[in-house]
């Protein structure tokens, strides 16, 4: 039998060639460091251009404001205290949209929930009614947030404003003066945040309840918070069974708050459809009803309109999120 020298040689040679080069464990490492140095400097851009051009609103156009000579809604700001879960209120700090509102001129409160509950109770001895009984019913922070800023309006008068509004035009604003038709100011101002162009609200038209102008005593505010004290010992009951979800819409929040206004505006089918349809602002009895971008303007809309007074940037506390460290790394987990 003939052996083939080269064949031999050949395989002899082969085994080297599969055994790894000495530099084989460093290139294996140099190809994700090289991806890291091209995805890292993205993402640090990333981060810069939503802190830049979300984080930061414009401030208020203070140029050519002529104040309305006479107003009926007091000079104050109010905005609520309140810890909701996984949002201590001892973690609160200042921030663009809060500091809006204390370099308005106004005076700014901000109320606890036990200034609430204080606040209740003194509006007890003035009806028939036991508020102070209802807020301590109220099984939720944000349905005692929602029945507190009704408390703290019907009480005091102002404006009241969810933490996460943004003032966008100086105050006084213009709709709370006269009209130029002889009428006395506007007593309440509300602004829609439902209309015919909205999906997926429970009313239509709805009101937001995350900015209201009063002055104090107004019906409405009387008429909500009578609402919730009605209903909520039945809806504890509700509450309390098992796996049962909290109604907040219909128990405090804009639900209940868009039946009080339009109970006592009384509309006709006509008036309501011009209220979906609205895009000026409409004055009805005392109230003033703004268009939706009054209050409610969205992504996309010219923010320069004078229409436009408060942006609502939806932080929503009550909504919590359990994702701790990754809604602080990835800013859209949340």
């Amino acid at each position: 039998m003939v052996v083939d020298r080269s064949v031999v040689a050949t395989l002899s040679i082969r085994p080297r060639c599969l055994r790894p080069s000495p530099n084989y464990d460093k290139e294996m490492l140099i190809r994700p460091l090289a991806l890291l140095r091209i995805v890292v400097p993205l993402y640090a851009f990333y981060l810069l251009w939503r802190y830049v051009f979300h984080s930061q609103p414009p401030r208020p156009n203070q140029e050519a404001h002529s104040p309305p000579p006479e107003i009926l809604i007091p000079k104050t700001v109010h905005q609520l205290l309140i810890s909701m879960p996984e949002h201590p209120v001892s973690t609160f700090k200042p921030n663009s949209h809060s500091i809006s509102w204390q370099q308005s001129g106004w005076k700014v409160e901000y109320w606890s929930e036990d200034a609430c509950y204080e606040l209740a109770q003194e509006l007890d001895t003035l009806s028939e009614r036991l508020y102070a009984v209802t807020f301590e019913q109220l099984p939720a922070a944000v349905l005692r947030s929602d029945f507190c800023r009704y408390l703290v309006m019907f009480s005091r008068g102002g404006i009241y404003n969810d933490l996460d509004v943004h003032l966008m035009k100086p105050l006084p604003w213009d709709v709370m003066g006269l009209s130029g038709k002889g009428e006395v100011p506007p007593s309440l101002i509300i602004g829609l945040e439902g209309d015919a162009t909205s999906t997926g609200l429970p009313r239509s038209p709805q009101f937001v309840q995350w900015t209201i102008a009063s002055a104090p005593s107004h019906p409405i505010l009387h008429d909500v918070l009578d609402r919730i004290a009605d209903r909520t010992p039945h809806s504890v009951g509700q509450a309390a069974k098992p796996a049962a979800d909290l109604d907040i819409m219909n128990w405090t929040g804009p639900s209940v708050w868009t039946d009080a206004v339009l109970a006592y505006l009384d509309c006709t089918k006509e008036e309501i459809e011009k209220l979906r349809d609205l895009k000026t602002a409409l004055r009805i009895k005392d109230v003033l009803v703004l268009p939706k971008r009054s209050f409610a303007v969205i992504q996309g809309e010219d923010h320069s309109s004078p229409d436009i007074l408060v942006k609502h940037y939806f932080s929503g506390t009550w909504k919590t999120c359990r994702k701790g460290w990754m809604s602080r790394l990835i800013p859209w987990s949340c």
